[in-house]
């Protein structure tokens, strides 16, 4: 069924809005209505989910969307809605990767495929104690990205990256793996920290749930086995596997200190004066 011919129908069909969260390899599917909606072999589970109206327009702020499911703040509760794992995706730990969203239609029979009327991204969440309300933003291909190299000391590159952009070094020529020790508050201990070659501090470190999603954190300090995190995260605890890369300082030594050869890497320019030889000499010869 077309779009066109979808929204036509929707005063004599039976409309029902369904949607799609994703983040890294969980999927969570969801119809706004009250009974369960199968598509090929995929169910979309009947809950109480509705976004707000679809625009489409030159701005990008107004083609933004609020999305509002129901969520139990109380963990005594005896029942919960069929979207409480979903709403745990933002407690009581903020997610370190993006959590994708697409809004799609069909009506109840119908055999065809649903339309997907929208897609983008969270960028927010708002906790009452029986609800959320999601905002969500369709994307960011718009905004200009990548507009070539800038003229300053430091690097203008992304460590660990690669292409133009980035800096091209391989991230596992410095990685550091091992076993947590110990957790306490944001410490976390790991034997092997202590022989990095180089601080973790400004670095990350990651981890692997027992879901699958990868977690990733900044690292706030790091001194001998222990590095301090920016904030805690589910499965950090003692016994688990971790790996952590160190950061980059941005300047010459640090790129130096990486590797062999940083003249064939470093973005920034060395010889730019840290004064402007010009600012408060006139330029008149009169």
């Amino acid at each position: 069924m077309s779009f066109d011919l979808l929204e036509r129908s929707r005063f004599s069909g039976r409309p029902v809005h369904l949607f799609i969260f994703q983040r890294q390899g969980l999927i969570w599917r969801f119809a706004g209505g009250d009974r369960d909606v199968v598509v090929g072999s995929n169910t979309y589970l009947a809950a109480n989910i509705a976004r707000t109206e679809i625009e489409q327009t030159a701005e990008r702020a107004k083609n933004t969307i609020k999305i509002t499911f129901p969520y139990v703040l109380n963990p005594a509760a005896t029942e919960f809605p069929p979207t409480q794992s979903l709403g745990d995706v933002w407690r009581p730990y903020i997610p370190s990767d993006p959590v994708t969203v697409t809004c799609l239609a069909t009506h109840y029979g119908d055999t065809d495929p649903p339309v997907v009327q929208w897609m983008g991204e969270v960028v927010g969440p708002e906790f009452t104690d029986t609800g959320v309300t999601l905002s969500c933003d369709p994307g960011h291909g718009g905004e200009a990205r990548n507009q070539g190299a800038k003229f300053q000391r430091a690097c203008w590159k992304t460590v660990y990256s690669t292409g133009i952009r980035g800096c091209n070094l391989d991230p596992e020529t410095v990685r550091v793996e091992g076993e947590i020790t110990s957790v306490t508050g944001l410490a976390v201990e790991v034997a092997e920290f202590a022989g990095s070659a180089f601080s973790l501090r400004g670095g990350t470190i990651y981890w692997t749930r027992d879901d699958g999603v990868v977690e990733e954190r900044p690292i706030m300090g790091h001194d001998g086995d222990t590095v301090d995190v920016l904030y805690s995260g589910a499965g950090l605890q003692a016994g688990r596997e971790v790996s952590a890369l160190p950061g980059c300082a941005g300047n010459w030594a640090a790129c130096a200190a990486l590797r062999p050869d940083p003249e064939l890497h470093y973005g920034g320019a060395i010889y730019k004066p840290v004064k402007n030889p010009l600012d408060g000499v006139s330029m008149s010869w009169g």
